[in-house]
């Protein structure tokens, strides 16, 4: 043990934590700790900043000599104070961003270019006409959906809306009220009763920053005139202070690193130093978790909800409950391939919920999920179910990739089960059970919120489609029309229907009663995934049959007992 903890020292120094970026000065993180309200919830005006830079730029933040000039190298909070302060230098600026090409080609930009000024933008005829023909259709048609290429036009003109809004004094609500839940809304030129004073604050700290002189003083004015005109409450200023921490800390880099580190340290450990190894990859898991309940934590006590209300909190759940279940089945089995399923499951999980556009991350509740009762009784397990269930596909890829790709014809004939298809099976039993059990959960809840206990609603269906998916599957087992191979592929194959009941119904269809699940992007990466794992399957199909042509030409002299055996 002594000569495993300097390794884990060394491991922990190479943490995302450990390089942090650049520490921003210290009037940025006052002001980013000032709470703000903001799309029916109060957040630090770090979290507010993180928003606007996202729907301007496209990231939270751009290193030195990359993205747009008006935003390179800064602290996102800078950048709400140019725009607040000082939104005159952004107006030539090219800081808003357009990633669609044919879009750029159709309303007369350079394809070639990301960047663009939000004047440039405002006299683009061609973004008008794309805009005014999403406006027709819908008045034509009130169900019409936009289409990608009209989204991504109404984006870019609300970026420039939102800059002009900044630049004709846009007001904050940054003032607690002393008479209500409502804050107070300050702005440079104009202020509700009984903010005067943060109005005066908050114009002198204008002057320090054009000057780039005495901004720390003007910032620390600008707090004590807040907490003077009115003052969070207890439960408010914590949900705050925890929000600025959790920007800070950033957990889910943590857990991504952890969960990454913890792979590569079980993988090698099946190489050399075998012991050492296996010790670093479970602290390295251990970490991770940690670090992934701390994130859930964080979530809950700032939102105040179990977190599973959107696809990007659902994302981390089912990382979390894959590793929950493979610790378990692991320390049953010691010699089993949970663990190391687990982690790339939970991995996957982390990595994928990045991708989540931002405003999707950080969403208010819809009235509908404003029960916690029904959050952790239906969601909760029904996402516990998805996580049983990737963790079934991430060992259906062991099993292909060990034994049929990497392996021998000894591999797929064993006369009794692989133990890695037990692995699957059991944890296929524990995803199917949970999933049914969420399903009734969701019916009742259904009944008591719409009246019917269901209505073959697109969710409903395809989460009713799931489930005789997976008992279709188990049950073939049982009676032996699946063998090894089939199972491994089914376990694939099914999850695919997952996926589409999870993300397609949402995403894709965006139809029904769940409309508080919908949202938009994406479909591109999950269409690649998709076909890689159908190309995965078909290598390892044609991978399969050339070992079983093998086995049958070698045992074609030998005895054949009728009764024996077979895998398919």
């Amino acid at each position: 043990m002594k000569r495993v903890l300097p390794l884990f020292v060394l491991m922990l120094s190479l943490t995302p934590a450990a390089w942090g970026r650049e520490k921003a000065p210290e009037w940025v993180e006052t002001i980013g700790a000032i709470a703000v309200q903001d799309s029916g919830r109060t957040m630090p005006l770090d979290t507010y900043a993180k928003n606007l830079a996202v729907q301007l730029t496209g990231r939270a933040h751009w290193k030195e000599g990359r993205g747009p000039n008006g935003f390179s190298g800064k602290h996102r909070v800078q950048l709400l104070c140019d725009l607040l302060l000082h939104t005159e230098t952004l107006f030539e600026q090219e800081l808003i961003t357009i990633e669609d090409r044919p879009l750029k080609t159709k309303i007369g930009l350079d394809p070639k270019r990301k960047f663009f000024s939000p004047v440039e933008l405002a006299n683009l005829a061609g973004l008008r006409e794309v805009i005014d023909g999403y406006m027709q259709a819908r008045e034509a048609d009130p169900q019409f959906r936009a289409t990608k290429q009209q989204q991504r036009a109404m984006a870019a003109w609300s970026a420039v809306e939102t800059i002009g809004a900044f630049a004709e004094g846009k007001e904050l609500r940054i003032v607690p009220s002393p008479d209500g839940p409502d804050f107070l809304s300050v702005g440079l030129f104009s202020a509700d009763p009984g903010a005067e004073d943060v109005q005066a604050a908050l114009a002198a700290l204008r002057t320090a920053y054009v000057n780039q002189q005495g901004i720390q003083k003007a910032v620390t004015d600008l707090v004590i005139a807040i907490k003077r005109a009115g003052t969070l409450d207890k439960d408010t200023a914590r949900r705050v202070s925890l929000e600025v921490f959790y920007n800070n800390h950033r957990p889910w880099m943590q857990t991504a690193f952890a969960y990454g580190l913890a792979i590569v340290l079980l993988g090698l450990s099946r190489i050399f130093l075998r012991r050492t190894l296996l010790i670093l990859g479970g602290l390295a898991a251990v970490w991770g978790t940690i670090e992934q309940i701390i994130g859930l934590y964080l979530r809950t006590a700032i939102l105040g909800h179990v977190p599973v209300s959107n696809t990007y909190e659902s994302l981390l759940w089912i990382g979390l409950i894959a590793v929950a279940i493979a610790g378990i089945a692991q320390a049953i089995n010691r010699k089993g391939w949970y663990m190391l399923a687990g982690l790339i499951a939970a991995e996957l999980s982390v990595l994928f919920s990045m991708l989540v556009p931002l405003e999707s991350q950080t969403n208010a509740l819809p009235p509908v999920l404003r029960s916690n009762y029904w959050l952790i009784l239906h969601v909760l397990t029904i996402v516990a179910s998805y996580g049983a269930l990737v963790l079934a596909g991430v060992l259906g890829h062991v099993y292909l990739i060990k034994a049929v790709l990497l392996g021998g014809k000894r591999d797929v004939e064993r006369p009794i089960g692989h133990p890695i298809i037990t692995q699957i099976y059991r944890t296929m039993q524990v995803g199917l059970v949970l999933l049914t059990i969420g399903t009734i959960l969701g019916c009742v809840w259904a009944a008591d919120s719409w009246g019917r206990f269901w209505g073959w609603d697109p969710k409903e269906t395809w989460a009713l489609i799931s489930i005789i998916v997976y008992f279709i599957l188990l049950h073939a087992r049982h009676i032996g029309w699946l063998r090894d191979f089939g199972l491994a592929v089914s376990s694939i194959l099914a999850f695919l229907c997952i996926v589409w009941t999870f993300y397609g119904v949402n995403y894709v269809m965006a139809s029904g009663l769940h409309s508080y699940g919908f949202g938009s992007g994406g479909e591109v990466w999950v269409a690649i995934w998709a076909l890689a794992e159908l190309v995965f399957l078909a290598i390892c199909r044609m991978r399969y049959s050339l070992l079983r042509l093998g086995r049958n030409a070698t045992d074609v002299s030998a005895p054949h007992d009728d009764n024996a055996p077979t895998i398919a």
